[in-house]
């Protein structure tokens, strides 16, 4: 009886660290998917514009026709691969960062005369070091760094790439945007459409998700039939552990008469142990795998914990039913 209770353990331990290595792939693709696709939607717009007009001129002319959306616009260069400057009208969402001081974009940044720069895991040769301060070297200019993006292999930008803020008001505001690709994103079809009108040049609907999940063979379908079996087997478990379950026993090697009587309790012990089973795998889990939030993972071990003790509980009632009849 032992060994199999140990058996149900080991089952048990299995079930909860699939779920967490699930939950931990979940997350870390979603952290790698708005790296990659650098803070826009899933579904944006890339303009190659060929009217003759200032990122100034342009951006004045969303601002009035657009002021009731939220509009992201990345300026993408078309002689500097590595150079993206970011305007946006709202406080944007912010990005996973490698450091807890750095900080993403905010709607100041864009309103102000002053550029920033957020950089990537790799842009190391731009950046300069001046009385603890670091800066991006921005031709002749010194730009001030407020935040490093973590470092993703999935960046479709590389990791050298680097943003810089732009607005009406600041020094990159003179520069045409023919000179760009325009990436916008937080408007629908009609007003998209509208755009192109405005911009004289192509435009090309992305659909991210699609796109990424195509190239890295995921399947969400996939991801959750594996939960979903990790919680059956979690209940299964439980079941078997209340047909298992024994009458009473003394222990001997306990030393407290209350620990002594809880324990005697076959069901209590196999709860005990699969408890520590999951703080431990929980703990564990947190160490050596990626999770952006952390108490999904708590939320999603207690949610299988109590099923286990319900089913148990279910099981116990019918087997007493079963004994009666």
């Amino acid at each position: 009886m032992k060994i199999k209770r140990l058996i149900l353990l080991i089952i048990s331990f299995l079930a909860f660290l699939g779920l967490g290595l699930i939950l931990s792939r979940q997350q870390s693709q979603k952290a790698d998917q708005v790296l990659s696709n650098n803070g826009l939607s899933s579904t944006y717009y890339v303009f190659n514009p060929k009217k003759k007009h200032n990122i100034k001129q342009f951006l004045t002319y969303v601002n009035k026709k657009f002021s009731h959306d939220k509009v992201q616009i990345h300026f993408e260069s078309d002689y500097i691969p590595d150079r993206v400057l970011i305007w946006a009208n709202y406080n944007l969402k912010s990005q996973p960062l490698a450091k807890g001081s750095s900080r993403y974009f905010s709607k100041n940044d864009f309103d102000g005369t002053i550029p920033f720069a957020v950089i990537s895991s790799d842009t190391k040769d731009r950046v300069v070091t001046l009385q603890n301060n670091h800066y991006l070297k921005e031709n002749n200019d010194y730009v001030t760094i407020i935040g490093e993006l973590k470092k993703n292999n999935e960046s479709q930008n590389g990791e050298a790439v680097y943003y810089l803020s732009t607005g009406i008001n600041q020094p990159t505001a003179k520069e045409s945007i023919t000179n760009y690709k325009v990436v916008v994103d937080g408007l629908n079809k009609n007003e998209a459409n509208a755009l192109q009108h405005y911009l004289r040049g192509s435009m090309q609907i992305k659909d991210f998700s699609k796109t990424y999940n195509r190239q890295h063979g995921i399947s969400p379908t996939k991801k959750l039939i594996g939960a979903i079996f990790c919680v059956v087997i979690a209940l299964i478990v439980a079941a078997i552990a209340a047909v298992l379950a024994e009458n009473p026993v003394n222990l001997k090697y306990v030393s407290s008469k209350i620990w002594a009587h809880l324990l005697a309790d076959s069901g209590l012990r196999f709860f005990l142990a699969n408890g520590i089973i999951v703080i431990l795998t929980s703990l564990g889990l947190q160490t050596w795998n990626f999770y952006s939030n952390h108490s999904q993972l708590y939320v999603l071990f207690l949610v299988v914990f109590a099923m286990q003790i319900i089913t148990y509980v279910l099981m116990l009632l019918l087997i007493k039913i079963k004994k009666e009849k």
